[in-house]
């Protein structure tokens, strides 16, 4: 009986698109802080290691002059002329940029890359795995090969791709306390889904917010590898996005901690250090070990179908990058339960919840 054809999200399509492009081109150009491709840089890809689910051997590509060898588990399967897999990744990106796809879609010419790759599954699974696929490279300044080393894809296609996904576990718990200890629990009544206008109304009945623990006691520990402060940092800058409606990421926290105040210098050092750790692994519902030197940074899929590098010569200005290119995002509150008064052991919560994605 054959196999029912597999369906993924544009995000997961996008990541066997990336795979597909740098098998056709041996890689990819570095690209500038507005996503341009810097055509004097192209980082050069001898081989590409992918993961299936936990306890299932990954598959490696060798890209030679012409043709891939796939192996699993290390023996050669199969080799792919490169000129085959060029019409597949083109009508691939066609199909993923044509009419309005439901949430996850069916993409014909997306399994028959995956049959002629030997994949059975679309994309790794974030859950098990903390990179998308590993690469060994080409040393652009003495020819030899790099070890091998992680890198994440973020898909533009479609929508502006997400550095940070929302879920249960990125929620930000704060505690309602009013600014006068007369002031009876009658809080203003709340519309679903606007925020900045509740939290108003709230801080106007005369209450604020103090922030008290993160959802999830996995991602807390994650953060505080970072900095025992961190997650008050990130809970400022994310409270200030909320109330001021200020979605850039840098501007929230230029406002929450002064760029002129030299008390900011760390807070700041350590939010930009964030959004690099996210970027090489860190992820919210998972224990992380603050390891970041098995990544070296992003691959974009551009709207255009382009895909660059972001590799970490550099972390100050991989972090750089970040910083002035991402932005708070507001998700489903219904769908991560936020954003709706509580009490819990007799005192009043709210909470809100962090998503980052990147600027359009």
């Amino acid at each position: 009986m054959p196999k029912e054809p597999l369906k993924g999200n544009v995000g997961e399509w996008s990541e066997l698109y990336a795979l597909g492009y740098l098998l056709i081109h041996a890689g990819a150009y570095a690209a500038d802080e507005n996503q341009n491709a810097i055509p004097e840089v192209f980082h050069k890809v001898l081989q590409v290691f992918i993961s299936e689910k936990n306890g299932m051997p990954e598959t490696q590509y060798k890209i030679g002059a012409s043709k891939i060898a796939v192996l699993i588990s290390g023996s050669e399967k199969a080799t792919i002329d490169r000129s085959l897999l060029e019409a597949a990744v083109k009508c691939m990106f066609s199909e993923i940029k044509e009419g309005n796809h439901k949430r996850t879609f069916e993409l014909i010419s997306g399994n028959s890359l995956m049959k002629l790759i030997h994949r059975s599954r679309i994309s790794a699974s974030s859950a098990e795995h903390e990179n998308d696929l590993d690469l060994v490279m080409e040393d652009p300044a003495t020819g030899a090969q790099t070890p091998r080393v992680g890198f994440n894809i973020k898909s533009q296609i479609g929508g502006r791709a997400t550095l940070l996904n929302a879920s249960g576990a990125t929620n930000f718990v704060y505690k309602i306390i009013p600014t006068d200890s007369s002031l009876s629990r009658a809080y203003p009544s709340f519309v679903h889904g606007k925020h900045r206008q509740n939290l108003k109304k709230l801080y106007e009945a005369g209450y604020h917010l103090e922030f008290e623990k993160t959802s999830s006691e996995i991602f807390h520990r994650n953060l505080i590898l970072l900095d025992m402060q961190f997650p008050h940092y990130l809970a400022k800058a994310l409270l200030h996005s909320y109330l001021s409606g200020e979605d850039s990421y840098s501007r929230a926290v230029d406002s929450v901690f002064d760029p002129k105040d030299v008390n900011s210098r760390q807070p700041k050092f350590k939010l930009k250090e964030f959004l690099g750790a996210v970027a090489m692994g860190l992820r919210p519902s998972l224990e992380w070990d603050g390891d970041t030197t098995k990544f070296s940074g992003i691959l974009v899929v551009k709207n255009n179908g382009e895909v660059v590098f972001y590799y970490l010569y550099n972390r100050k200005n991989f972090e750089e990058y970040l910083f002035k290119n991402v932005s708070f995002e507001r998700p489903s509150t219904s769908r991560h339960k936020y954003g709706s008064i509580y009490s819990e052991n007799g005192v009043d919560k709210i909470k809100l919840n962090l998503q980052i994605r990147f600027k359009s």
